[in-house]
């Protein structure tokens, strides 16, 4: 098939035909692009699959323009897609790394970071609720008590009050945040979604 049957057959309901082209043509050669840049054949074929669905939907879209071939528009978008993938990959490593490292203590990195560079934050955080709000959010996130646990420690008739308390207390927190931008960049921990 040339490029123009293939793009022709693609705007069709039924493409099959261009679907079968497009794999005996090319897939070896975006996989193989795929594994020279670190990846495996599964990878390979995961990319190819996308850049066809991406393909399909600028044809029937009218955003393919056939200003390059198809062979080069896929090539494109696969090296576009695996070299996001990558990115993506290396973020969720890091995070992982961060998680998963721990200090002699046993805190993670993060906490520690978090604990020794923004305590000050922290503190001008919780400065700025009730303390009947800092025990339970300290309670409950920091210490990790159950509702339960927590339950003993105040007055609350039941667990499911404590719980709207609680649903309260961090409305009030989202609302400094939301108020105090220098605050809430400052306590983002430690660039995990950089």
């Amino acid at each position: 098939m040339t490029n123009q049957e293939i793009i022709d057959e693609l705007k069709q309901p039924e493409f099959d035909q261009a679907l079968r082209a497009l794999y005996s043509l090319y897939f070896e050669n975006i996989v193989s692009q795929v594994v020279a840049n670190g990846g495996n054949r599964d990878d390979g074929a995961d990319i190819f699959q996308d850049a066809i669905l991406v393909l399909v939907e600028k044809v029937r879209t009218g955003k393919f323009r056939g200003e390059s071939s198809v062979k080069t528009f896929l090539s494109a978008i696969a090296r576009n897609l695996w070299l996001f993938e990558l990115r993506t990959r290396d973020r969720r490593k890091n995070r992982e790394m961060s998680y998963s490292r721990s200090t002699e203590s046993g805190i993670t990195e993060i906490e520690y970071g978090l604990q020794k560079d923004n305590k000050q934050y922290l503190d001008e955080l919780f400065g700025q609720i009730v303390a009947v709000c800092k025990r339970i959010l300290q309670g409950f996130y920091y210490e990790e008590k159950s509702m339960k646990d927590l339950l003993t420690e105040f007055d609350f008739e039941n667990e499911q009050v404590l719980r709207n308390k609680k649903s309260k207390c961090m409305k009030k927190v989202k609302e400094l945040l939301l108020s105090n931008k220098s605050l809430m960049e400052n306590l983002k921990p430690l660039s995990l979604y950089e």
